[in-house]
């Protein structure tokens, strides 16, 4: 992650001074690719990704999704058990 900086040391007391950190009045600047190369940025912090994926009915669509023990292959049932 990025937050802009200050470009000057006037902007930067007037920020703390006012409590107010700086920002972009246009949000459309963080995608473009013009005009970037002038802002000032700083990193901080983490980004934390997490996917839910939802497989119900998967395999109508030709996709095998299970569990290694429900995919057709043969061995003991749970309920046998393994031989000793």
């Amino acid at each position: 992650m990025f937050v802009p900086e200050s470009t000057s040391k006037l902007q930067k007391f007037t920020s703390w001074f006012m409590g107010r950190r700086p920002e972009y009045t246009d949000p459309k600047v963080v995608a473009q690719g013009e005009g970037r190369e002038v802002t000032r940025v700083r990193s901080q912090g983490f980004v934390t990704l997490l996917f839910n994926v939802v497989t119900k009915d998967m395999r109508k669509l030709g996709y095998d999704t299970g569990p290694l023990d429900t995919r057709g292959v043969s061995g003991p049932s749970p309920s046998q058990g393994l031989p000793l």
